[in-house]
């Protein structure tokens, strides 16, 4: 099992998301990485930086990252690293993939709805790499995963049994369905009710990076589930 990577704004939800990837790891050895980022400023005065680096965390976000480490601390195959990340581009976050032998990164509800620039950049960026993205929802709050609906893309060549071996060095889970992304959200409703789903798997294709670019509502928003997206250009 490789390491895990959960950008953070250290909201509520980072908990959920740490318990996830402690049940992710399957009792193997795993680094959770909280990455919290900052914008780097545009000055040549050292004052300056030293304040935006140093500027601290609120009570709730302390009172989160006490919670995910006493989680940490009840599992002896898990530990915990916080990263404080100052900027990101492509290149950036694919070598702190490389440097933590990343192998999963979760992306919670506070961290996407995030108003800072550099975090929904980050998102795009994440969206852009090879690693698996787990993508959260708002009413998370279930950490063990067993039955998936692979939702294809209309112009994949990948089917559910294609996924299932790749899927299950990440979650021990099966993928008892599979429908097309064009299918209404009534019908896709009615087969998750049917077949008690609770994690939805897509496949992502590279798109060009866009700063100010407004993301459409993503499947787990859609549907209310948990979303396993990968990277299709791996297959």
């Amino acid at each position: 099992m490789k390491n895990i990577l959960i950008p953070s704004t250290l909201q509520n939800d980072t908990i959920n998301a740490v318990k996830t990837a402690i049940n992710s790891a399957n009792g193997n050895q795993c680094q959770i990485t909280l990455m919290l980022l900052a914008d780097i400023p545009d000055t040549f005065s050292s004052a300056s930086l030293l304040r935006n680096i140093n500027t601290g965390l609120n009570s709730t976000q302390e009172n989160v990252l006490d919670v995910c480490r006493q989680i940490i601390s009840e599992n002896k195959n898990c530990s915990l690293k916080i990263h404080h990340q100052y900027g990101i581009s492509s290149p950036i976050f694919k070598n702190l993939v490389s440097h933590f032998n990343i192998g999963l990164t979760i992306i919670t509800p506070s961290f996407k709805s995030s108003k800072k620039k550099i975090n929904s950049f980050c998102i795009q960026i994440i969206s852009n790499s090879k690693c698996p993205i787990l993508r959260t929802n708002a009413n998370f709050d279930q950490e063990l995963f067993s039955q998936a609906l692979y939702i294809k893309n209309s112009d994949s060549n990948l089917h559910a049994e294609d996924l299932q071996a790749y899927v299950n060095t990440l979650f021990s889970l099966k993928i008892v369905s599979e429908s097309e992304t064009n299918e209404s959200q009534p019908f896709l409703s009615d087969t998750i009710s049917k077949n008690n789903i609770n994690l939805l798997i897509e496949t992502r294709k590279p798109k060009k990076l866009k700063l100010l670019k407004k993301e459409k509502a993503a499947l787990n928003e859609l549907l209310g589930l948990p979303v396993l997206s990968l990277y299709e250009e791996i297959y």
